[in-house]
């Protein structure tokens, strides 16, 4: 522990978040970040790319970049893990927290010389998979391997990673700590509703013809109206058929500050779903209908912002059903906590 400094009942440690996923994924961790900073520990993480700037610049001392290899690959690249290896030795971390399914992120834990090491098992639904990851922890905390079976919202779980580290009884809603997190500074409200383009889920639905006709529905109800993309070519179908205009922010920075401007937010269960849940924006989110849908709902829906869950069976009526559920949410005037 750091210099043997003690605040409220537990040491102050050098912790290091480990979290290779996408952004929902990793600011699904916001709660506990904030928990362990306001306990005065220092935070280190490993990132990715893709996901590397889903947290305002000054949330961590240290950030480990890792590429990934390409799909259907799993892993680090090997050059990447040896450089963020060597970064992540020389800051000398206290405790790691491993926030991910993926092996080799409990390896890089250990192999980084880490003495304490918190993550995930899967019980006997996967004990081969289960002895392996526990070998490489401390602490192991066993979560369902059937994502059908998960009931927790994905904040709860992860806030079990810092039990011990901080005094908080659970994760914060505050919008007050956890808004800084994500944004370097608060934007210009533009205060268009956000339809967040995504090809997610067109193998269910979830496809241009859904987007363009949630588009016109609000357009035709007096909403502005702002679409936004990261793939040009999607976008620019979109546009054809919705007759809405699409942007495609440069980078995350930007991307998210179009997302804190607006007055609401309707995406499918995606990155931007998790932006708005951290920062109170009021969203509609739609989810693939299947047995599945209660699961997903329950582990992933906007954390700490006003939203509805929409299940999507019937594309057919896509547009009047998020139009409807949207004016109802705003009709309520809820805007999270802000204090």
């Amino acid at each position: 522990m750091r210099c043997g400094a003690r605040s409220r009942g537990f040491a102050i440690s050098r912790i290091l978040l480990v979290r290779v996923d996408g952004v929902g994924d990793a600011l699904a961790c916001a709660p506990l970040v904030a928990a362990l900073r306001d306990a005065g520990h220092e935070l280190g993480a490993v990132l990715t790319p893709r996901n590397r700037d889903a947290f305002a610049r000054r949330v961590f001392s240290h950030v480990h970049v890792v590429e990934r290899t390409p799909w259907p690959r799993h892993g680090m690249t090997p050059e990447s893990r040896e450089r963020a290896l060597s970064e992540a030795r020389g800051v000398a971390y206290d405790a790691a927290f491993v926030a991910s399914e993926e092996p080799d992120a409990y390896t890089f834990a250990r192999d980084a010389g880490i003495p304490q090491r918190t993550g995930f098992i899967n019980g006997w639904e996967k004990p081969f998979k289960t002895v392996r990851l526990r070998a490489l922890l401390t602490r192991a905390i066993v979560r369902p391997a059937s994502a059908a079976r998960v009931r927790e919202h994905e904040v709860e779980t992860l806030f079990r990673l810092g039990d011990g580290f901080h005094h908080e009884t659970e994760p914060t809603r505050l919008l007050a700590r956890l808004r800084p997190l994500v944004l370097d500074a608060e934007p210009e409200r533009h205060g268009a509703i956000v339809v967040q383009l995504n090809a997610k889920f067109v193998g269910s639905g979830i496809d241009i013809a859904a987007f363009a006709a949630i588009a016109r529905e609000l357009s035709g109800r007096g909403h502005a109206v702002l679409a936004m993309t990261d793939d040009d070519i999607f976008g620019a179908a979109f546009a054809a058929r919705a007759a809405t205009p699409f942007v495609h922010p440069p980078n995350l920075g930007e991307w998210k500050a179009l997302l804190a401007g607006a007055r609401a937010i309707v995406t499918p269960d995606s990155g931007a779903s998790h932006v708005a849940g951290m920062l109170g924006i009021p969203s509609v989110v739609l989810f693939p209908a299947g047995a599945q849908a209660p699961s997903d709902v329950a582990r992933w829906r906007p954390w700490a912002a006003p939203a509805r869950a929409l299940i999507v069976e019937d594309r057919s009526s896509v547009g009047e059903r998020v139009a409807r559920e949207l004016e109802s949410l705003l009709a309520t005037g809820d805007l999270g906590s802000l204090s």
